[in-house]
């Protein structure tokens, strides 16, 4: 399963980031709601920030 999924980053590497900050970003949302009842929108725009970050930088590496 671990060679599939370096497999699948190596031909997709924008859609595992895409899938990456979906997951990290529902966990972090889970765990704030459980913990203090609380939904924080302004923590989606860091996450956001970071995934184009990320993409720039593999664009980059890809030239």
């Amino acid at each position: 399963m671990f060679n599939n999924y370096k497999e699948f980053l190596k031909k997709y590497p924008y859609a595992h980031i895409i899938v990456i900050s979906l997951f990290a970003s529902f966990i972090g949302i889970s765990i704030e709601y459980i913990v203090n009842k609380d939904f924080i929108g302004a923590g989606l725009y860091s996450a956001l920030g970071l995934a184009v970050i990320e993409m720039l930088r593999i664009r980059r590496r890809k030239k």
